[in-house]
Order: C-alpha cells, then sequence, then structure tokens
C-alpha cells in the first residue's frame, strides 16, 4: 500500500482542477436538506416530520431524475443537460422562501427532478481522465473530499440561517446552486475521450455470458483492445479502423448503450447498487445515532467531537482503501462496514465512544468508493454519466430510507439498537449478495460447461 499513488492520480491532466470543481460545487448541495429543515421548522411553523417530508420530496426528486440526466450527458453533452437545471432552480430558489408549505412539498420535488448532477459530473469525468489502474484510488479521494464538504456544508447552513434568517439562507443556497451549474458550465470538464468509447475494463467473459454481450459484433474489438491493454499496449482504433459508417456507428452506439443498461441491471449490477443503498443506510444510521448516543450518554456536548472522530476515521479509511493495489468487491466491503458497526451498540462510556465510532469510520469512505469504481468499471464510457446517476440515486435512496427507518428505531430501542439493526442489515445483505453471485457463477459456468462439452471447473 503507497500513498504516493493520490500523488500520480493528482499529477493527471485536469484531475486536480476536477477535484477543486466538486469540492466548490457540491457545498450547496450540502447544506440544502438542512436548511429546508430549518426554515420549515422556523419560518413556516411546521413540526420536524413535517421537515422531513420537504426534505424527502427534494430528495426523491432527485433520486428520479439522476439517471436520466446521466443519460442526457451521454448522448446531448454537458452544457445541453444543464441549461434547464440552472433555469429551474433559479426560478425555484428565488421565490422558495415565500411558498406556503401546501406549495413548499410539491414545489421542491420539480427541483429535485431539475437539479444539477454534480456528483455524476464529477464521478464521470473523472473516470475519464484517470486510468483504469488508478480509478480506484481516483474515486476513494473524491469520498474522502466529499466527507469534508459534507462536515463543512451543513455547519455552514445553519450559521446563515441563525445569523441572517432561513430567508436569505435559501437565497444564499440558490445563488451558490446556479453559480456552481454556471461553473460547471464554464470548465466543462471532461465526459468522454476523444478516441472511441470501449470499456477501460472489458467484462470478464463468465460477466460477459451472463447479458450475451459476446453474441454484439462489438465485441470483438473490445476484446482485441482489452487483450492489448492486458499486455501494456494502447491501441486508439476509430471509426475508419472498423470500416463502419456514421448510421452504422450511430446503430452501434445505440446497441452498446442498451448492451451497458443491461450489465448494469444483471446480478452483479444490481448487487452494486444494493449495496450502495445500504451504504448509505449505514451512513445515516451514523449521523443520527452518534446524535441519539450522545444525548443518552448525557454528553451532548462531544457530538461534534465524535462525529469528527467518526469523519476522521472515515478519511483516513477511504485512503487506505484507495492506496491498496487489490480490488474488493463492493459486498466485502459492505461487509466489513457492517462488522465495524455493530460493536458500537456496546458503548457505555466516552471513550469507547470515540474509539468505536473512528473504527466504524473506516469503512465509510471506501464503501462510498468501491460501489461508484465498481459501477464506472461495470459499462463503457458513452454510457457512464448514465451509470453514475444509477449510483447516485441509490444513495439518495438508502438515505431516505434510512432516515425515517433509523428514526423509529432510534425511538423505540435507543442508539444502541440503530447502530446494530443497521449493522445486521448490511451483514445480511452482503452475505446473502455473495452467496447468491456465487451459486449464479457456479451455474453459469456449468451450463457454459456443457454447452462447449467441456468438464465445470
Amino acid at each position: 500500500m503507497a500513498l504516493s499513488v493520490y500523488r500520480d492520480v493528482l499529477q493527471l491532466p485536469k484531475a486536480p482542477s476536477i477535484y477543486l470543481l466538486g469540492f466548490l460545487a457540491r457545498f450547496p448541495f450540502s447544506a440544502t436538506g438542512l436548511v429546508l429543515t430549518l426554515h420549515t421548522v422556523m419560518s413556516l411553523g411546521q413540526n420536524y416530520m413535517m421537515a422531513g417530508f420537504v426534505v424527502t420530496s427534494s430528495t426523491l426528486g432527485a433520486a428520479i431524475s439522476a439517471p436520466w440526466r446521466g443519460r442526457l450527458m451521454d448522448t446531448k453533452g454537458l452544457k445541453r443537460t444543464l441549461i434547464p437545471p440552472i433555469i429551474v432552480n433559479l426560478v425555484f430558489w428565488a421565490i422558495a422562501p415565500f411558498l406556503p408549505f401546501a406549495i413548499l412539498l410539491p414545489a421542491v420535488f420539480v427541483a429535485g427532478l431539475f437539479s444539477i448532477p454534480v456528483f455524476s459530473i464529477v464521478r464521470t469525468s473523472l473516470s475519464v481522465v484517470t486510468p483504469a489502474t488508478m480509478r480506484k484510488s481516483a474515486f476513494a479521494l473524491d469520498s474522502v473530499i466529499t466527507e469534508f464538504v459534507f462536515m463543512l456544508g451543513p455547519a455552514a447552513g445553519t450559521l446563515l440561517v441563525f445569523t441572517w434568517g432561513s430567508h436569505v439562507a435559501m437565497w444564499v443556497i440558490g445563488a451558490a446552486v446556479v453559480i456552481a451549474g454556471i461553473g460547471l458550465m464554464i470548465v466543462d470538464p471532461p465526459l468522454s475521450s476523444d478516441d472511441i468509447v470501449l470499456p477501460a475494463r472489458i467484462p470478464e467473459p463468465l460477466e460477459v455470458a451472463e447479458t450475451g454481450l459476446e453474441r454484439s459484433p462489438a465485441a470483438v474489438a473490445e476484446r482485441i483492445a482489452y487483450e492489448n491493454t492486458q499486455t501494456g499496449q494502447m491501441m486508439a482504433l476509430t471509426e475508419a479502423d472498423l470500416g463502419v459508417s456514421d448510421s452504422e456507428s450511430a446503430r452501434a452506439l445505440d446497441e452498446a448503450r442498451s448492451l451497458a443498461r443491461k450489465q448494469l441491471l444483471s446480478l452483479g449490477g444490481i448487487a452494486i447498487l444494493v449495496a450502495t443503498v445500504v451504504g448509505s443506510i449505514i451512513l445515516v444510521a451514523g449521523d443520527l445515532g452518534i446524535v441519539a448516543l450522545m444525548e443518552g450518554l448525557g454528553h451532548k456536548d462531544f457530538i461534534g467531537p465524535v462525529i469528527a472522530i467518526w469523519c476522521l476515521g472515515s478519511a483516513i479509511g477511504g485512503l487506505a482503501y484507495g492506496a491498496m493495489s487489490r480490488d474488493i468487491h463492493p459486498l466485502w466491503v459492505l461487509f466489513g462496514l457492517s462488522i465495524v458497526t455493530m460493536p458500537i451498540a456496546l458503548v457505555s462510556n466516552l471513550p469507547t465512544a470515540f474509539i468505536l465510532c473512528f473504527i466504524s469510520g473506516l469503512g465509510i469512505a471506501p464503501s462510498i468508493a468501491s460501489t461508484g469504481e465498481a459501477i464506472s468499471r461495470r459499462v463503457p464510457e458513452i454510457a457512464r454519466g448514465e451509470a453514475m446517476g444509477w449510483h447516485g440515486s441509490a444513495m439518495t435512496i438508502g438515505s431516505s430510507l434510512g432516515s425515517p427507518l433509523v428514526g423509529i428505531i432510534i425511538d423505540v430501542g435507543g442508539a444502541g439498537t440503530a447502530f446494530f439493526s443497521a449493522g445486521l442489515i448490511g451483514l445480511v445483505v452482503a452475505v446473502g449478495g455473495l452467496v447468491a453471485m456465487r451459486v449464479h457463477r457456479l451455474r453459469v459456468r456449468a451450463r457454459a460447461a456443457k454447452e462447449l462439452g467441456i468438464e465445470a471447473a
């Protein structure tokens, strides 16, 4: 394990600017949920449950639109994808402070449908500028940076609300969102390479068999490119090299996108998305559970420090994971995250809270990085925007499901039960997914061996 890999990542052309752009553009989005909550409670006089509905409405809209906007990025380009969200967000945030609750609730859903896909843009761009061998490290570094954004963003939003009021805070958030969208259009980070688009990692023969990819004519060229990269040689294939016309190229691109979608929604792809959802639920359990845990121990003043040590553990875990040379399947990462989360249920004093929360944090960033990197590897470049949109939706769905679920568990059984339950859910999903994939793999091998007339390995 060598941390020098991050120096190599940051030396790649455009990589530092993408990280900086992602850091700045994510700030308003990290504070949106909290500012909407405080506005609903403080300015509209609603309770926290109603505020939760507002946030859920916003995140639900964003979750629905993420794959669709990712597909637009793949087919129409970044600028055409961002213009409608910039206009809608400009209008929404300008009038949102004056909307009554009954209108605000559906309005935030519409705004969510037109949310700016910052996370998909950053991850897709990183997957373009980094070679496959460095992508795990690139995604891990991005996860660590995101951790710091979500530490600082909500705090800045809270400070704005209590200093200037929720109306001004919403206008500031809206202005920042619009500026972020315009900034992304100006910088225009790369979302595709100049060469013909090929998967950075061609699916192995078994994965190919899962989706019937070997029946596509494009698979021949993809296999050649894969073998060349395996031997350290690179071959830039163009449409002329493959002897195809513009119309044939368009049909091939459509076919490749369709096959990529099937690959993403195969058993292996669904397993990654489920791991993303459950990892987000565990993340929410940490956010809410630490607050409830410190209140239960009578140490409310230490909520901030414990969350900080938890985030520090996540940053260290993310950096360590990204520096590893060995690939680890996201389900195994989820398994590890679940194992280190469950012991927090045993916390009975402040020192053990610091220690166990730090240990639990070690698995957070690796979980986010491993799923994102696995998704990027699973599909060709021309469909990666949509794929990263699905990844973002899975994270959003996990957060949306996790908040009420964890809240109910805390109310019924306390913080310790919430940590144990979240870890147990992750453990069951991880083990079940690994077993299911193993059984499926054996069946595919047996079927392939039977068709080929050879003995299964």
